[in-house]
């Protein structure tokens, strides 16, 4: 047969077509159960003739849309819901949460600090030898000696070892008293020494061994800064509160010029001589020591946010936020997951700390989840968090599907609606008719006889519900009975002109069975993720590339049972003009999309190419890194099979072995 033979019989298959226009329709499709009786079925393969709302629709029918959903705390308004709030600052800029005060003290932290001799600097001074000095004496001596002589201890400690950032909240002098010479009782008070002096120079009457104090025996205020009383010949520690004195050299508020230890009115008082332990005393643990305790901005913030609802039960899938975080400063998020609220102990405890900025997440499905933010800063700066994200899947809680306007001529009356759904335990399948298109609706149901309706076209409307938002019902086709008046069945035209009509269809598919042109080729792991493709439906139509690997995943997801398995398994399902036929292997799925009539081979010759590529790239594909350039010449096969290996006479080989 010729090219102008073939156009010949497509001019006289449309003439059938318009001449028998009454019966044909796309979808629904129609057929005669009898001889005045039409069957209209509705399947959904072709969305395009459908108005839904969180439905999807396709090949395997029609179900609830799996919907990814998130929830997303960014504003001021956002972040005042949270459950409680504490330290915590939304007002200073708004869409921002900060600590509200950074000056908080941390915990109190303890501190001995005793210095080794070469830091440390003490001397005793001794009225009776004036210009002595008793820098490297193992004991500070203090008190009345008789016959108008006494002594006097100074002592001044090297920098204190503390954070540059800290607050002194005690400070007290330690002396071991380790020298006994009588038990006479002796008050004993600690003076800040007023003039600058060292170890080594200093005597009754130098600061330095070379200028004299401003009066001999040391500078040294007057008024006592602490005083101990009662000292007698009990040997051991002794402390003095020298807090005031101390935090004062902390702050540089007072000039450090050390301490100085003396007995109380030593000018008057009478003999009670007392030996403390100096840096050079060989036992190190009697040396001078100072105690103290202080603290360090330590400012600690926390957002207890409100119950999250998914809207029904959910699969929680990540938690993510964005914040800004200062050296040394700190933001943790942690999260619960529940089914009640106000929350209760059935919800599952805090989650360890996610890392920053957050991560998919793996719990199970729940209605609820609650997030935990703490702030923390060691200074004046403040993190500062911008916002906060939960993700989740499930399915919608409800959708529907109407039909366009049905209205088959000449309609004598309406008949059985039959409805072929699955509705697992918590779901739904209801339905409504419309016959003044759309305006107004009444409810019915499956096995429904519809005679009463108004003879005039019909629209369905089918709704899906669920109440466990894991689980959809699905509808798999509607059926509608309807009689036709004896008029149409009167006219002997219409049963040849359907006999012609199929037989002029039935030669033009002889004719084209060998025009057959695939177009596109997608290689698909099992995760999802295509591997390569070729072809016009490939990498040079992105937009087409995406929406076909749509319909491939929901088809893949809804034909083939699962994943596992061994391979060899082969799907098909058309779109528009074009048919999808998928091959299904140990861990790849092949798509090839086409025009025409399928070459009866194709099958075959799919699955054994597809059994070659897994072969070939096994090592390579099955647990594949993502990356393109680890597939090596994979492009290269695909692109080969596409263009020769689908319609080759005899398929040799599987795969031109680039791998």
């Amino acid at each position: 047969m010729g090219r102008r033979w073939s156009l010949a019989l497509v001019g006289a298959i449309l003439l059938g077509a318009a001449f028998l226009a009454p019966i044909v329709r796309a979808d629904p499709a129609i057929s005669r159960a009898a001889a005045d009786e039409g069957v209209a079925e509705w399947r959904f393969s072709n969305p395009a003739n459908y108005s839904a709302s969180d439905l999807d629709l396709g090949p395997a029918g029609a179900s609830l849309a799996w919907l990814s959903l998130s929830h997303r705390d960014t504003t001021r308004s956002d972040f005042s819901l949270a459950s409680s709030l504490a330290n915590i600052d939304l007002v200073r800029t708004p869409g921002r949460v900060l600590l509200g005060d950074t000056s908080q003290a941390g915990p109190v932290q303890n501190l001995t600090f005793q210095p080794d001799p070469a830091s440390m600097a003490d001397d005793f001074l001794y009225a009776g030898g004036s210009n002595q000095n008793y820098g490297n004496a193992a004991q500070l001596f203090v008190g009345n000696w008789s016959n108008g002589t006494w002594t006097r201890s100074i002592l001044q400690f090297p920098a204190l070892p503390l954070p540059a950032n800290a607050t002194i909240v005690s400070a007290s002098l330690e002396l071991y008293y380790s020298f006994v010479i009588n038990a006479t009782p002796m008050d004993i008070s600690v003076h800040a020494v007023t003039s600058n002096w060292t170890e080594f120079g200093s005597t009754w009457n130098s600061a330095d061994g070379l200028a004299p104090w401003n009066a001999a025996g040391g500078d040294f205020d007057p008024a006592a800064v602490a005083t101990v009383a009662g000292i007698t010949n009990g040997t051991g520690w002794y402390g003095w509160n020298v807090t005031s004195l101390v935090a004062g050299w902390w702050t540089s508020a007072v000039p450090d010029e050390g301490l100085m230890v003396r007995q109380v009115s030593d000018t008057t008082a009478t003999m009670g001589q007392k030996g403390f332990s100096s840096s050079e005393d060989p036992n190190a643990t009697r040396r001078p020591r100072l105690q103290l305790a202080y603290t360090t901005p330590s400012s600690h913030g926390r957002l207890l946010s409100a119950p999250i609802t998914a809207g029904g039960l959910a699969q929680w899938t990540g938690l993510w936020w964005n914040a800004t975080v200062p050296s040394g400063t700190n933001v943790t998020l942690r999260f619960r997951t529940g089914d009640s609220v106000p929350v209760d102990a059935t919800w599952s405890p805090w989650s360890v700390p996610l890392p920053i900025f957050g991560m998919p997440i793996a719990v199970p499905p729940t209605h609820y989840l609650q997030y935990l933010l703490d702030l923390f800063t060691p200074s004046a700066t403040s993190p500062s968090v911008q916002d906060v994200t939960a993700t989740f899947t499930r399915y919608a809680i409800s959708g529907s599907v109407e039909t366009e306007e049905f209205a088959p001529d000449p309609l004598l009356s309406w008949g059985l609606l039959t409805i072929n759904a699955t509705a697992p335990i918590g779901t739904s399948v209801t339905a409504a008719y419309s016959s003044d298109n759309g305006t107004s609706w009444l409810p019915t149901s499956s096995g429904q006889d519809l005679s009463a309706a108004l003879v005039r076209g019909i629209r369905l409307q089918i709704t899906l519900a669920t109440n466990d938002t894991l689980v959809t019902p699905r509808i798999e086709s509607v059926t509608l009975r309807y009689r036709l008046s004896s008029a149409a069945l009167g006219n002997p035209a219409v049963g040849w002109g359907i006999a012609f009509f199929a037989f002029l269809t039935l030669l033009v598919l002889l004719r084209l069975r060998r025009h057959f042109a695939a177009t596109g080729l997608l290689l698909i792991h099992t995760d999802g993720r295509v591997v390569g493709n070729a072809g016009v439906d490939g990498p040079r139509d992105e937009v087409a590339t995406s929406a076909m690997l749509t319909l491939v995943h929901q088809f893949v997801r809804d034909s083939f049972q699962g994943p596992q398995g061994t391979g060899g398994e082969l799907k098909s399902f058309q779109v528009d003009d074009k048919e999808l036929t998928i091959a299904k292997g140990a861990f790849l799925y092949l798509a090839l999309v086409g025009k025409g009539t399928k070459p009866r081979a194709l099958a075959s010759r799919l699955v054994k190419f597809l059994s070659g590529l897994e072969t070939a790239y096994g090592p390579r594909l099955e647990k594949w890194d993502g990356l393109r350039s680890s597939t090596g010449d994979l492009e290269a096969d695909l692109s080969w099979f596409l263009r020769k290996g689908y319609h080759a006479i005899a398929l040799r080989r599987a795969v031109r072995y680039h791998a």
